[in-house]
C-alpha cells in the first residue's frame, strides 16, 4: 500500500481513511474514538489535519488505486 506524505509530515495510509473532508480540512480514520469507555459509545473518529494540497493527493491516490474484493 503506497503511503501519501502530508505537508504536516505524517504518513498516511489511505486505506485507514473513511473519508476527507475539504471544508474542515480535516482526514478521518475508520476506526473510531472511544469517548465514553464504561459505554463503550463511539462518538467520532479520529482524524489528522490536512491542507488543500494533502487532499488533492490523497483524491489522485484514491482514483490510481485499485479496487479489489479483497479490500475490507
Amino acid at each position: 500500500m503506497k503511503m501519501i506524505k502530508l505537508d504536516s509530515g505524517y504518513l498516511l495510509n489511505p486505506a485507514a481513511l473513511a473519508y476527507v473532508s475539504s471544508d474542515a480540512m480535516l482526514a478521518y480514520f475508520k476506526r473510531p474514538v472511544i469517548t465514553n469507555k464504561n459505554s463503550y459509545q463511539t462518538v467520532r473518529c479520529f482524524g489528522v489535519n490536512v491542507t488543500e494540497a494533502d487532499i488533492e493527493r490523497i483524491a489522485a491516490s484514491a482514483a490510481n488505486r485499485e479496487v479489489t474484493d479483497y479490500e475490507q
